[in-house]
């Protein structure tokens, strides 16, 4: 039986690269990267998610999951979309993830659901936008405001009314 030496250099050297593997393997999942699989996502998981940055609290579309809005079609019936909660759908004008929120005061406002940071989805936390990636929040009754960095610029907003008992898009 053959038993195989490892000197003292080789022994380093082995636990440098390995750590260096593991330290890659955790940027690429906190930054959120890694490919255009996003399949934790579509779970309900958030990878590299920032502790603190909140679970959102948001509707659902009837199919469970983000609203599909076709062009003229109500985002979201008033009543579907709690004050104090979010409601994930589609914008029809630029086929990105957007974000209804029914503000505490009755109002509901749009904001695009990308971050402006580094361009992960936003979610709806206790009364802000939070970002899971890196810990930005906004602020969606003051124009999607940064209310904490690292995201400089505001979420866009999403220009929307509430008529007849629907949330639409102006």
């Amino acid at each position: 039986m053959a038993e195989e030496r490892f000197s003292r250099v080789k022994f380093i050297k082995l636990g440098a690269a390995l750590g260096a593997g593991a330290a890659g393997a955790s940027l690429v999942a906190a930054c959120g990267g890694g490919g255009g699989d996003d399949k934790a996502s579509e779970e309900g998981e958030t990878p590299g998610a920032v502790e603190g940055a909140g679970e959102a609290t948001q509707g659902q579309g009837a199919n469970g999951g983000v609203a599909q809005v076709e062009g003229g079609e109500p985002i979201a019936q008033e009543s579907e979309v709690e004050p104090g909660s979010a409601l994930e759908f589609t914008d029809e004008e630029t086929g990105q993830q957007a974000i209804l929120v029914h503000l505490e005061g009755g109002d509901f406002a749009a904001y695009s659901a990308i971050c402006t940071h580094r361009q992960c989805t936003v979610g709806y936390s206790d009364g802000n936008l939070a970002c899971p990636c890196h810990g930005s929040v906004f602020d969606p009754t003051n124009s999607g405001a940064v209310v904490n960095g690292p995201a400089t610029q505001p979420l866009p907003e999403i220009p929307v009314e509430a008529r007849d008992g629907q949330v639409f898009r102006a």
